[in-house]
Formats: structure tokens, C-alpha cells, sequence
């Protein structure tokens, strides 16, 4: 059974982690993060970076991945067109939204890919830009224009 079949048979809102999702396969843990890796270039997977919730801890971040059963349409996100508002927003809000931004770019180019630690020591640059950036004039300065997915050579 293929990762993508078996993450669409799972129930909504199914938490698995990683170690979990590579037990039944005969792959490894190794061939899965291939295959998901794969599955987010071919734009069947997406990673959503979000706050943590009310069990987590101010300022946190969790990913969670979307599934679907055919490719998903580049849209920009909500809000990304807006400006991100200046000295009103808390630091930790404004910092939690540019490492956001940061870990988005993956989404761009797979190149592009930071973790967590990458992401957060970025981000005070992110937030110099956003006096007179939008996030989405952000990312395009950052990915230089490259076009979000291109399906074959």
C-alpha cells in the first residue's frame, strides 16, 4: 500500500507520527520521508505550520499535514496579501508569523526547506521587511519570482 493511500484511509483529524506511519511499511522511516517529501512536490501533501492551541505553550508552533486525493490548487493564503501590522502586533505573535512565513517556503522550492531553529533565527528579518512588505512581496523576494510548481521539464 502506497503512503498517500494509507494517509487517505486514515479517519479526519488522525494524529500519527512518523515512527507510527513507518511501522506497517516495508520501507523505513527513510523511504517514508522520501515518499512524503514526494508527495509535497507533487502537491498532494501540505504542510501547515500553526500557534499551538490552548495545551501549548505561547509562541509554539505545530505542523500539520493535509492530504489530498489530487493535486491542490496554488492559491495564496489568507491574509497573505495583507500587511502584517507593525509595532501594534506583540513580538511573539509578529516573530511566530515570520518563522511561519519561513517554513512555508518549502511549499516554493524544497530547497527552500528550514526547521524550526533556521526558521526562528530568520525571522527578525522577515520582520524588518514587514514595515513595508506584504508577506506575499516577502516571498517573492525571497524565492525570486520562481514559479510555485512546475509538473514536468
Amino acid at each position: 500500500m502506497s503512503v498517500l493511500t494509507y494517509l487517505l484511509a486514515l479517519p479526519h483529524h488522525t494524529r500519527l507520527t512518523l515512527r507510527a506511519l513507518a511501522s506497517p511499511s516495508t520501507e523505513g522511516r527513510a523511504g517514508v520521508v522520501a515518499a512524503l517529501r514526494e508527495l509535497e512536490e507533487r502537491r498532494y501533501l501540505r504542510r501547515v505550520v500553526r500557534e499551538a492551541g490552548e495545551g501549548g505553550s505561547a509562541g509554539q508552533l505545530s505542523v500539520v499535514y493535509e492530504v489530498f486525493d489530487a493535486p491542490y490548487e496554488a492559491v495564496p493564503r489568507t491574509g497573505e496579501t495583507k500587511k502584517v501590522p507593525g509595532r501594534s502586533a506583540s513580538p511573539g505573535r509578529q516573530t511566530a508569523a515570520a518563522v511561519r512565513l519561513l517554513l512555508l517556503l518549502a511549499e516554493y522550492d524544497r530547497r527552500l526547506t528550514l526547521d524550526g531553529a533556521e526558521a526562528r533565527r530568520l525571522a527578525p528579518l522577515v520582520e524588518e521587511w514587514w514595515r513595508g512588505a506584504s508577506s506575499a512581496q516577502v516571498r517573492a523576494a525571497v524565492t525570486g519570482g520562481w514559479p510555485r510548481w512546475v509538473g514536468s521539464a
